[in-house]
């Protein structure tokens, strides 16, 4: 159970180095010990307990004692267990003590481990000293790095040799480690990201956090991924148990810490005039605040983001207004530029403060310019008027909750003065209406009342609703000409300027000009839009498809791994998902059927039915297709049914989609069906000018039912697009149209080259399928298919019969041949297995021959075992 999980310490990840090192250090000479030192939560008592349960593994005689608060003025209340009944003057008892140990050893090492040693007593102290220097244990010892100064831990510093070892909060990979081991599956990246921000790797915080999480229930498992989407950190044990870390504060340096809490980050020189420097100081030995520079200015964070929420827990509503108060106050003086005045205008706000209405609004449009659209839309919300509802309904949209968008964006075209503002509200709620909302024909007819009814000199701000509706209505030439004409006119809405970001890229990889795609992007054009982040998404995730369609695989792997961190870092639900299923084609194709899956799932975890709907459709038909290939027919199914629930009329988002329910006839025992339909869709798809999606089709066809016409229609599509991918696509349909074993191996090997895995393995499975010239040749292309089926992690194509599983070598002939291999002559290999020797030579026989060789020199590289040594080496 996940609580139980949650409940206790948890696994220990991430300490290998510090395992190994106290290791190292802690029995290298008599007396040796190791300190561990960290901030509180890091895990030095987990990673202790660890090292000593290694030790008593090899033999040492291990103590435990842990040293409390409670008993620090208690002499020996840390060793108590190992004193002696009678009372003992102090020469007795350490005595006594040695004597006892020294029972306990029975020659083997002595370890001690002291949990928390700077609370250990003064008497405690004294006695491990002395056993130090007397060489009679050996000491595991934990303290915090700001008591490392503490007499106790002074005192055994001075004893003996006390190698020092810190332990850091965990790494992100060990971060992640840790959340999948505690919540018994992987968590989304907006999750994780969620919690890495908020804990830095800190393990007790980690826990401390899902512990919440799972309490209030914003911790849920969805599509087999864990995902956490808190509004607050509302769980009263969380600020305690940071509280606990934080420590006691006194009054002043509590409204220090709440100024940074609620204001970071907060210039210096502000914190300066509202608190002691003194204090600041203080603050920031204690690792409670830390010095930053921002740009020309030296800025105060806090030490740790868990601190801001003991901070603002012990922070009432009152106090919390004065305290914004204060900050704007300090601020408004020295503000220095658009992102002060920003800061300056949201503290105003949230201290119940008045705010002129056009300071407001244009701090709004500064806000979501620069990816702030929570504020812009708080700030928005204050202005009761026709453009105050404007502006929020830019920010809903941004946010992606378009019903409440749709009724702001209707009322400010409906009450607005300014034609331009007007146009762009028009606008962008027509796109609302159709990428959001599913209604073409409503979309449609707010486009067409605002060209009737404005002025033509603001027509321009409708140009990109129309090419956005245009794209996913199959009408991509006309796409194409509004795009570029809403490039020479670019609209002065931050979000539909944005829009237009991804379209042409989308347009023109879909029409069969990848690599041109490629290398726009490659020389900054389009730029990376900041406004809207699912925009932004979209453009990315267009590099990505436009590098995998060029055939650079590799390259379009390491895109989509920066930029699906880019889409984390940017918070967007949507965003993430673009770019978790870029990911996941880009592993697929790789081989890696199970990591798309994974990837795809998260894709499916982070959006949900009120997504855009062009971006859910096409998760949903990569769910489907590599559910197909998985064979878990049944999901591939239902979602090719959501894309039909979720497609509006007239839409052709769908078009991967019915690539994928293809596959999935084909996958699941239906080629003929899914020829027919492939058919079809390869007509559908060039009449439309769709190239690249035609020659998908082309392609899946051709692997399913080979002929020369076919290949003769791939080479001609191929001639009429710029990547190389579409003309190894035509080679690969010639080949399979004229099989022949070391054409197709060839081929097969080019796609290794290239990285496509899985069409590597396709491949080799029809060259060992043709009639081979020779035994050899035969044999060398089974071995070829074995290894790639291997790097695809078991994969098969499910239209292509399994071999025969008599055909491999047995467990047997592997073990013998491998032996051989090493350089074992047949006497030894018949002693070690306990057979004859002619028992040994007929398994290498029959390996022999399965595997097409003569003798052993070839074995090694036949079976992919190591060589035996030349002579004489």
């Amino acid at each position: 159970m996940v609580a139980d999980r949650l409940s206790g310490d948890g696994p220990l990840v991430g300490r290998d180095d510090e395992r190994e090192r106290i290791a190292g250090a802690l029995t290298a000479v008599p007396g040796s010990g190791v300190l561990l030192v960290g901030r509180p939560g890091v895990g030095k008592s987990r990673l202790a307990a660890a090292a000593l349960d290694d030790h008593e593994r090899v033999g040492a005689a291990v103590v435990r004692l842990a040293a409390t608060p409670g008993w620090r003025e208690v002499p020996f209340g840390a060793v108590v267990d190992l004193l002696p009944g009678a009372a003992l003057g102090v020469t007795d008892v350490f005595r006594e003590v040695e004597r006892r140990l020294h029972t306990l050893a029975a020659g083997r090492p002595v370890v001690v481990g002291v949990d928390d040693l700077h609370f250990l007593d003064d008497a405690s102290a004294a006695l491990l000293e002395r056993l130090m220097i007397g060489g009679a244990v050996h000491v595991l010892a934990g303290t915090l790095d700001s008591t490392i100064d503490a007499p106790p831990v002074a005192l055994l510093r001075r004893a003996g040799a006390l190698a020092r070892v810190e332990v850091p909060p965990l790494a992100f990979a060990d971060f992640r480690d840790l959340v999948s081991a505690l919540l018994d599956g992987p968590a989304d990246g907006l999750t994780l990201d969620a919690l890495w921000r908020l804990t830095l790797g800190n393990p007790l915080f980690v826990r401390e956090v899902l512990r919440a999480g799972f309490a209030d229930a914003t911790l849920r498992r969805e599509n087999g991924m864990w995902h956490w989407r808190p509004e607050h950190l509302g769980t009263p044990g969380l600020p305690e148990v940071v509280g606990l870390t934080v420590g006691a504060l006194t009054a002043t340096e509590s409204s220090a810490l709440a100024y940074v809490a609620y204001g970071a980050p907060v210039p210096l020189s502000l914190l300066e005039r509202l608190v002691p420097a003194e204090v600041t100081e203080q603050l920031e030995e204690r690792g409670l605040i830390r010095l930053d520079q921002s740009g020309q200015r030296t800025v105060v964070r806090l030490g740790h983001p868990l601190y801001g929420e003991a901070a603002r827990a012990r922070t009432g509503a009152l106090r919390t207004r004065r305290i914004l108060r204060e900050l704007a106050d300090a601020l408004e003086p020295e503000t220095a530029g658009a992102e002060d005045r920003i800061q300056v205008v949201s503290w105003r706000v949230e201290a119940g403060l008045e705010v002129d209405e056009a300071e407001l609004l244009a701090t709004a449009t500064e806000a979501l310019r620069r990816g702030g659209a929570a504020l812009a839309l708080r700030l928005a919300e204050r202005v009761p008027t026709a453009a105050g509802a404007w502006h929020a309904g830019r920010a809903l949209v941004a946010l992606g909750r378009h019903q409440e968008a749709d009724e702001r964006l209707r009322r400010g075209y409906a009450e607005m003065d300014a034609p331009g503002d007007r146009a762009q509200a028009a606008a962008l709620r027509a796109l609302n209406m159709f990428w959001g909302l599913r209604r073409p024909d409503d979309a449609l007819r707010v486009l067409d009342d605002a060209g009737r009814t404005l002025p033509a000199e603001v027509c321009h701000e409708l140009l990109s609703a129309q090419a956005g509706i245009a794209v996913f209505c199959g009408r991509g030439h006309e796409a194409l000409a509004t795009i570029a004409t809403a490039l020479e006119q670019p609209s002065q809405d931050p979000l539909l300027a944005t829009a237009i970001a991804p379209l042409r890229p989308y347009v023109m990889v879909f029409a069969g000009a990848p690599a041109q795609v490629a290398a726009s992007f490659a020389a900054g054009d389009p730029a990376l839009p900041e406004v809207w982040p699912t925009m932004r998404a979209a453009t990315q995730t267009c590099h990505v498809q436009a590098l995998v369609m060029a055939g650079r695989i590799t390259e379009a792997t390491e895109a989509a791994e920066r930029y699906y961190g880019d889409a984390v870092a940017h918070g967007s639900p949507d965003g993430v998902g673009l770019l978790a299923m870029a990911r996941g084609i880009c592993a697929g194709e790789r081989g890696q059927v199970d990591a798309a899956s994974r990837w795809i799932h998260e894709a499916l975890a982070v959006t949900d039915s009120a997504t855009l709907f062009p971006i859910r459709v096409k998760i949903l038909a990569m769910q489907a297709w590599w559910a197909a290939h998985r064979r878990r027919f049944d999901e591939g199914w239902a979602a090719i049914e959501e894309v039909a629930r979720l497609v509006p009329e007239g839409s052709d988002a769908g078009d991967y989609a019915r690539l994928s329910k293809a596959w999935l006839l084909a996958m699941s025992g239906e080629p003929g069906r899914a020829v027919a339909l492939l058919r079809e869709l390869t007509d559908a798809f060039l009449a439309g000018g769709l190239m690249s999606v035609g020659m998908d089709a082309l392609h899946l066809w051709s692997r399913l039912e080979p002929s020369t016409a076919v290949a003769r229609e791939a080479r001609r599509i191929a001639d009429l697009c710029d990547t190389p991918l579409f003309e190894w696509y035509a080679d690969y349909a010639e080949a399979l149209a004229a099989p022949d074993p070391l054409r197709l191996e060839e081929i097969s090997q080019r796609w290794e080259d290239q990285r496509y895995d899985l069409l590597a393995l396709e491949a080799a499975v029809h060259a060992a399928r043709c009639e081979p010239p020779d035994g050899r040749t035969a044999s060398r292309l089974a071995r070829r298919v074995e290894r790639l089926r291997q790097e695809c992690a078991g994969f098969w194509p499910a239209w292509l019969d399994e071999p025969d599983p008599a055909g491999p070598l047995t467990p047997r002939e592997r073990e013998v041949a491998a032996l051989a291999a090493a350089g074992l002559g047949n006497p030894e290999i018949a002693e070690r297995l306990v057979l004859s020797v002619r028992t040994v030579e007929n398994h290498l026989q029959r390996a022999y021959g399965k595997l097409g060789i003569r003798d052993r020199r070839e074995l090694a590289a036949a079976i992919g075992a190591p060589a035996a040594p030349a002579a004489g080496r």
